[in-house]
């Protein structure tokens, strides 16, 4: 058996259950209330028979009969009894020899009203009785309302007839609705279905399931086959970026390789140069003895300078820590900027802060701060201005800013001068190999911060390096 005709029986037992219980709770109702009701009625006829009898003339009282009564044993209909005081019928509208019971008379006397059941022509009729009084005629006497017990069980024969019909209508017009409905209900499972079919046969995996108009149990569902197939996919991107990533990471090392050696390989032909020189000329000249060994001098420092450099970008890109521990920026700035101005007296350092407490590397800090000063010095003449300025900006954050008067950054090279081995046209007149300020990005990115540069409107350049708190 399909779901779907599951689905229909389930919801057909569950609608005749509930159709089961009302139609049993208004049957009910009716059985109890039905009694009542006509009870009331029968009341509001005697009522209506006694203000009759109190308009009524003295000729009137008068013992008659209708000329078509109602008959209890085959009329439903409601008809009247009057009796005087003894019992007596004066009028009546139905039955033929219709007697009251004088327990019922002597009730309605005490009480004002008296209802019950009794015999009529042989069969059960319902009466309410009620008392009549006309002091004007010295007389009083009793009005019955009756009708037949049998409109009880008509009137619930109807009932339960509506209540029948009523439920097959029902039953009927549920099951259709519900075939339909699940057959609507059930359309993303075929699509789930087609769809699955599809992905399996395609490659690219892009297809996607329409989102589901309600979030009931088959919309979540088509939100799970979604979400899942945008897992795959996303997967599969994160595998080609990350073969995309290796790609790239082997050009930049290869590339990196390359400019290492082409920068390496000046200092080391200037050494070599050198050395060769000395030996096939051991009697030169002293000046000319003295250049040479000058320029060897020269060409290790910077040889050096240029592995160390290359291994603190090595060390950075294989994931290095840092050693962190609680440094005050403002203290570690104004220290190097005096040592900075000791060692170049002709330039004129302005440091500015207060104390900015971090948790930070202080070794690293200080090496980018140098960084920073050393471009700055390079790039200004003689009596050329530099200024320095730390500010905390929030809870483990600070700012740190070096700026100075000198040519400045071109604008078209702005978006590079932190690339590896990139020098600008202004830094190639004043030598390095340009990784300076890589290793500085480097410092700033490690301590979950940033560093850019620009142009201030003194000419010169403005570095600014945000710094965060590390663990």
């Amino acid at each position: 058996m399909s779901i779907r005709a599951r689905i229909t029986l389930y919801g057909l037992a569950i609608v005749l259950a509930v159709l089961t219980c009302f139609s049993a709770t208004i049957w009910a109702l009716v059985v109890v209330g039905l009694p009542g009701g006509q009870d009331k009625r029968l009341a509001a006829r005697a009522d209506e028979a006694v203000h009759a009898v109190d308009a009524a003339t003295a000729d009137s009282f008068v013992a008659s009969r209708p000329l078509a009564p109602v008959r209890p044993a085959t009329d439903d209909d409601m008809f009247v009894v009057v009796l005087d005081g003894t019992g007596a019928v004066l009028s009546t509208t139905g039955g033929i020899r219709p007697v009251i019971p004088a327990a019922l008379l002597a009730q309605a006397t005490s009480h004002g009203t008296a209802a019950g059941t009794v015999g009529i022509d042989g069969v059960p009729v319902r009466v309410c009785v009620k008392p009549w009084h006309r002091p004007d005629l010295r007389r009083d006497g009793f009005v019955v309302a009756a009708q037949p017990v049998r409109q009880q069980h008509s009137d619930l024969a109807g009932v339960t007839a509506v209540l029948i019909v009523a439920a097959l209508v029902t039953v009927a017009a549920a099951a259709v609705a519900i075939w339909l409905v699940v057959r609507r209900a059930l359309r993303p499972l075929r699509e789930l279905t087609a769809t699955a079919d599809e992905v399996g046969r395609s490659p690219e995996g892009n297809r996607r399931l329409p989102p589901a108009p309600r979030q009931d149990d088959v919309g979540r569902l088509t939100a799970s086959f979604n979400g899942m197939l945008d897992r795959l996919e996303e997967a599969n991107r994160r595998t080609v970026a990350a073969h995309q990533r290796t790609a790239a990471a082997l050009a930049a090392q290869q590339r990196f390789a390359a400019d290492a050696s082409h920068e390496l390989r000046t200092p080391l032909t200037t050494i070599r140069n050198n050395a060769g020189f000395l030996r096939a000329h051991p009697d030169a000249a002293e000046a000319d003895r003295a250049a040479a060994l000058a320029d060897l001098e020269a060409e290790s420092v910077r040889m050096s300078r240029l592995v160390d450099d290359l291994l603190t970008l090595a060390r950075g890109d294989g994931g290095a820590p840092l050693s962190p521990s609680t440094v005050d920026i403002g203290a570690l700035v104004h220290e190097v900027c005096r040592t900075a101005g000791a060692q170049h007296p002709d330039r004129r350092l302005h440091c500015s802060g207060p104390p900015c407490v971090l948790r930070a590397d202080a070794d690293a800090l200080t090496r980018l701060l140098w960084i920073l000063l050393d471009n700055a010095v390079r790039h200004t003449g003689a009596d050329g201005q530099i200024w320095v300025a730390v500010s905390p900006t929030g809870p483990g954050t600070a700012m740190l800013q070096v700026s100075d008067d000198g040519e400045g950054i071109p604008p078209h090279e702005l978006s590079r001068i932190f690339e590896r081995f990139h020098q600008a046209e202004p830094a190639r007149r004043h030598g390095g190999a340009g990784l300076g300020l890589s290793i500085a990005a480097w410092i700033a990115h490690a301590h979950r911060g940033s560093i850019s540069a620009a142009n201030n409107d003194r000419g010169g350049a403005i570095f600014t390096v945000r710094l965060s708190s590390i663990s």
